[in-house]
């Protein structure tokens, strides 16, 4: 009886259970390059947030750009010289269009005098700023590296000439000016600006304390605005969208429009 259950157990041997462990080998190392695959895809987006977020936190100078090919954005970068342009938009009749023309002129034209005898030292930052006429006046649009280095506030000294130029314009007109400040969606936190409120606001207060302290403007012609990231220009899912929305406008207000800011009934 004994042998015979011994020749039962050897027929039904397993001769196959090595599948069972080269399955497991298959499995493992499916699952090793899998992983090795998606741990070596970067979101770039994600990754240049972050970076540029780093960048504001630790006044540093990293720099990141994306490898796409990027769209010609507001602020577009070149090394060819580009002109300033002035870009009319639907503005209203009866709101002096043609007198913000030609402020914007007067502007642009001092500024490259102002360039020409300064032998085009800030011949770069006039390719960040852009002249605009809409419904509520005459904008001036700089990027953000026009007046300020990331994460700050203070205004550029080498820039001092440029802001000196505008504001000698701007003396002669009486309209209410107001400034404005602006932010991508890339948080800061940092002991001096918690968030993108303070940061843009604090910009359009140093522009205003800067014409305050070295020109002659009434104080009640001047305001100061800060929107942070919530009036984007372009999306803030591209370096390019982001680079347009870190901004500051000076915007020049018709008449109308001067009416709609706080006792401005009746004044210009």
């Amino acid at each position: 009886m004994a042998k015979k259950k011994k020749l039962r157990e050897e027929e039904h041997e397993n001769l196959d259970r090595w599948l069972v462990s080269y399955a497991d080998f298959i499995t493992l190392l499916f699952a090793f390059f899998v992983t090795m695959y998606s741990i070596s895809r970067v979101d770039e987006k994600k990754l240049g947030s972050v970076v540029e977020s780093l960048q504001r936190a630790l006044g540093s100078t990293l720099f990141w750009q994306e490898n796409k090919k990027q769209d010609p954005g507001v602020f577009q970068t070149s090394e060819k010289p580009i002109d300033v342009a002035i870009l009319p938009l639907a503005a209203d009749k009866g709101q002096g269009k043609d007198d913000f023309e030609t402020l914007a002129a007067e502007i642009k034209k001092n500024m490259e005098e102002g360039l020409n005898n300064n032998g085009g030292q800030a011949e770069a930052d006039l390719n960040q700023l852009k002249f605009i006429i809409d419904k509520r006046g005459l904008i001036l649009r700089f990027s953000e590296r026009f007046f300020f280095d990331s994460g700050d506030a203070s205004i550029r000294p080498d820039v001092a000439p440029m802001l000196h130029i505008i504001a000698q314009s701007l003396e002669k007109v009486p309209n209410h000016i107001r400034i404005e400040g602006h932010t991508d969606s890339v948080p800061i936190h940092t002991a001096r600006f918690p968030s993108n409120w303070e940061l843009s606001t604090a910009r359009a207060t140093s522009i205003v304390h800067y014409l305050l302290t070295h020109h002659r403007f009434v104080p009640t012609r001047l305001s100061a605005a800060g929107y942070g990231e919530f009036r984007p220009i372009a999306p803030n899912d591209s370096s390019d969208g982001r680079s347009q929305n870190r901004r500051v406008d000076i915007v020049i207000l018709s008449g109308r429009e001067r009416e709609s800011e706080p006792g401005g009934e009746g004044k210009t």
